[in-house]
Order: structure tokens, then sequence, then C-alpha cells
């Protein structure tokens, strides 16, 4: 049986009385459809796992949480829409996020609502920008890839780099950030500045022969990882990368995904990646003996195994419900005020947050890929 890091997430049994109160109504935006369905799916398997056992404790003082699905399809237009229904529908919380383009435009729609938006994955660095005091993000702010991309580049004394992001919110605020980090760190961002590729694009033989033309010997991808795998397989052909390839790949924290080793195959090999630690899953942090138990009962209730993320939604729940508690009630205001003060360890490691949202305690990993496996790139930049 599953046990949770944090024992007070759950309570006593459930009494006959709790199961009268009504249900603590939580809203789960995440793509279920289009590329990001897996992680999307993957996400919200683990909230799932999470609300079940804090149900089976006894709810949220007494409330039997009750979790509704809405799909964002990492799409703007299709997330305003989904945060709009859940709204309507009253939900008392908003736990969801992947892609932070979809993300970005609901929060002033929750923010109205005055309920509270806790994020498992979504982490533009934008997120916590607009002054909403409800926003909570469990996967810390991207803002920390650009530098460790950026320290990495300076340890291979490489200093002509190429930037490219995909257009999304996400990919362009990472590239962006990395910009300026290589700059800081005495390298050149080449070919005038980050170049964009749209996110349906699947030819990248134009940026690959600005890349070549330019003398880059690093490239920094800041998109999402299926268009990522394809980047990769065609730098490969290229020559760019690989064996007796001439520059290296790293790619932001959006493409790290098992679907980018398995789409990209051998082409995948020596390339590398920035990630927070506590999301990295090669490190020590999601090492734990709670962490190895949660993968064995989700592998075993899904058939399947967690991905990457999987451990932030798990933890984003709790979080929810660890606040409710300390605060002694689920109203949306309470409720947030007591995510603002909260500390607990969860399957992702210590909870807290800064004053803006975002994740505190923050700290980077820069991931290899050997063998078709992710492992922390030695040494570490």
């Amino acid at each position: 049986m599953l046990t949770v890091v944090t024992g007070a997430a759950t309570g006593g049994p459930a009494s006959a009385a709790a199961k009268k109160l009504p249900p603590y109504v939580v809203g789960v935006p995440m793509p279920m459809t289009g590329a990001e369905a897996q992680a999307g799916t993957q996400i919200f398997n683990a909230e799932k796992m999470a609300a079940a056992l804090v149900n089976k404790h006894g709810g949220v003082l007494g409330h039997q949480i009750k979790l509704i699905e809405q799909d964002d399809a990492c799409d703007a237009g299709t997330a305003v829409n989904a945060a709009n229904l859940l709204v309507s529908k009253g939900v008392q919380a908003i736990v969801g996020g992947y892609c932070s383009g979809a993300t970005l435009p609901v929060e002033p729609i929750i923010a109205r609502a005055g309920i509270p938006y806790v994020m498992p994955a979504a982490n533009s660095p934008e997120l916590t920008t607009g002054g909403y005091r409800n926003v909570f993000l469990i996967d810390p702010s991207g803002s920390g890839d650009g530098a460790e991309a950026a320290k990495f580049f300076k340890q291979q004394n490489i200093a002509k780099v190429f930037i490219i992001d995909d257009q999304s919110s996400f990919g362009v605020a990472i590239a962006d950030a990395a910009a300026k980090d290589v700059a800081a760190a005495g390298g050149t961002v080449v070919a005038g500045g980050v170049q964009s590729i749209p996110a349906t694009s699947n030819d990248f033989s134009a940026v690959i022969s600005q890349i070549k033309s330019s003398g880059a010997t690093g490239i920094y991808w800041s998109g999402y990882f299926s268009q990522a795998a394809q980047f990769a397989t065609q730098l490969n052909a290229a020559g760019l990368i690989g064996p007796s390839g001439t520059a290296k790949l790293v790619v932001a924290d959006g493409s790290v995904d098992a679907t980018y080793i398995s789409g990209a195959g051998a082409a995948a090999n020596g390339t590398y990646a920035t990630i927070a630690a506590l999301a990295s899953g090669v490190g020590n942090v999601l090492n734990s003996k709670a962490d190895r138990a949660f993968n064995v009962a989700y592998h075993k209730q899904f058939k399947s195994a967690p991905g990457p993320y999987s451990a932030f939604g798990y933890d984003a729940i709790n979080a929810l419900v660890l606040a409710a508690k300390h605060v002694k009630s689920i109203k949306p205001a309470r409720v947030i005020a007591g995510l603002r003060t909260l500390h607990f360890n969860g399957l992702t490691g210590k909870v807290s947050f800064d004053k803006t949202g975002n994740r505190a305690g923050a700290v980077m990993d820069l991931l290899e890929v050997l063998n078709g496996k992710y492992t922390l790139a030695n040494p570490q930049p």
C-alpha cells in the first residue's frame, strides 16, 4: 500500500457524519488530447491516486475530494474555455496546468474567481509575474534553465550559442532568459538573437543551415519534447551532433520526457537537458522510499510507468489538502492563505512557496542522455 510522505495529508477513518458533508470540488485542466495528452494523463492519474488516498482516510476535514477533469489541449483558446467551464461548475480550487502557454491566459479567470490555483507542471517564469496571489508552482520556475545552460556552455568553452524557441509562451520566456544568461557569462548568441520556429513545424532544415553558417558549437532548444526529438534527429543526420558532431545540443525542461528519447532514438545520446533537480528523477530527491512506493503503486493501478511530472501532480493535491487542514477550512480564500505559509515533505522533496508563488529552494541539474537513459551529467556545471 502506498504511504503518503506527509502523514498529515490523511486523517482518521471516514465517519458517517463526514460522508454527509458536500464534496471538496477541485478542477483539473490538463491536456487530454493533442501532442501532450500522455503527459496530462500521467499527471491526472497521480492526482487521482492522491485524492483517493485522502478520501479513504476521511477526506479534507470530512469533505470527500471530487476531481473534475477538463481538457485544455495545451491550447490557449481551449484552456480559457475549460477554465470558464470549471468556474461555472463551482470548483473550489484548481490543480492543473502542463503547458505554460495554455496556463497563462487562464490565470486572470481563476484569480477573478478567487480560488487557489496550484500548478503541478507549468513553470514559465511569466506565471508568477502577474501579481496573482492565488498562484502556486509545484514545479520550480523555469527561470533557472537558461542560467544552467549558460554555465554548461562556459564550462565547455563554447563561445557561440544558437538559441531556438517554438513560439510558445514557455519556449519564448526560457529562450529569452537563456540569451541574457549566455551573454552575461561572456558568450555570444549568434544569428542576431533567438530564432523561432512554429510549434507545428517538423522541418528544421532552414534552422540547421543557419546553425552551420553561424559557426555555433552550442545549441539550446527551449520548446517541448515532441519537436525536440525531431530536431535532434535532424541535427544528428546533418552531422552537427552525435559521436563526430561539431556542436552540443541542450534542451530545456519542457523536453525532458521519455518520448524525447524514444522519438530521437540514437540521436538523443550525448544530448543534454536543463531541469530543476527536484524534477530530474535521476538524482537523490526522487529516489526516496516513498517515491519508489509511489512508482510501484502507480504501475499497479495504471499498468504503465508514471511520467516525469506525475509525482508533482501527487504533491499538488497534497499541498491543497494540507493547506486546508492547516487553516481548518476549505473556503478558497482561507486555503490560499494556508498555501502561502505551507511547508511539507512531499514526493518531490520539501515543498514551500516564496512570496510570488514560486517553489522555494530550487536547484538545477544538467542531465545527459547516455545509452537511452537520463543521467546526471558529470561534472555538473
